[in-house]
């Protein structure tokens, strides 16, 4: 996979597969394409499948720039597109695009398939645009009345997104989760012909998706920030040897052993 600036995000967002032509708008929180498999044109909605509008940044879009087609239960199963046309048709936007590289585990969607689309562009951003942060993250007040207030989100920008756009935006994610009143939780999901249970339940409402976008970037953080601030003595000790040893020569240190 091509290695672009992450702070050179344009949009991000779930959209949902849709069948029909690229040619034709596709309806509010889908995506199309001329083939799932290897696609050269595909039609994106302003509205992603959550309700929030994404069409100021798919709009930036232009030729050169790079589209990823993730999978939001398995990172490998991805698909990155190059863009090489770009037509802005107001509440949707069309992308011509060649495809230029695949996940090990790459499945070209069905119908009614959720995937989350990512658009990024390596270009020197024009004077008074948006902070690319703002397009990560939740509804900011103002504009949006009861969203997570601006000064807020600006302050975790200003301290994460240069070191990890990713934690910035589940920061902020989370921050706005708290100020929503928790939903009821989502225990079982019925179609009709099979039932899917969820251990623990998952939370609802506006609550649970604020939550589960901020888990969703969590799960693509840096490396570095799992590394735990501290390791536990060993339980054993009196096992031979130096038991700081799996952790790699910047833990080691002595440790007395019966």
């Amino acid at each position: 996979m091509a290695t672009i600036s992450a702070a050179a995000a344009l949009a991000t967002g779930y959209w949902d597969t849709q069948t029909g032509a690229p040619a034709t708008a596709p309806g509010s929180g889908k995506y199309r394409a001329d083939n799932w498999a290897a696609p050269t044109l595909i039609a994106v909605a302003g509205i992603d499948a959550n309700g929030y509008d994404r069409s100021a940044g798919l709009a930036m879009a232009a030729p050169g720039d790079t589209i990823w087609q993730r999978s939001p239960s398995d990172s490998q199963n991805y698909q990155e597109w190059s863009v090489t046309a770009v037509t802005d048709s107001g509440t949707w936007v069309q992308y011509s695009v060649t495809v230029t590289a695949s996940g090990a585990t790459f499945t070209a969607p069905g119908s009614n398939q959720r995937r989350l689309l990512e658009l990024l562009s390596a270009a020197v951003p024009p004077s008074g645009a948006m902070p690319f942060w703002q397009l990560w993250a939740p509804p900011l007040d103002p504009p949006t009345a009861g969203g997570l207030p601006a000064d807020t989100a600006l302050l975790i920008a200003e301290a994460t997104w240069d070191s990890d756009p990713h934690l910035c935006a589940a920061l902020q994610w989370e921050a706005y989760a708290g100020m929503l009143p928790p939903a009821a939780a989502v225990a079982t999901v019925s179609t009709g012909a099979q039932s899917v249970s969820y251990q623990p339940p998952l939370p609802g409402g506006e609550f649970g998706l604020a939550m589960a976008r901020a888990q969703y970037h969590r799960s693509l953080m840096m490396t570095g920030e799992t590394i735990p601030c501290e390791v536990a003595a060993p339980a054993l000790t009196s096992a031979p040897g130096n038991p700081w040893a799996p952790f790699g020569s910047d833990l080691s240190q002595t440790w007395p052993v019966a």
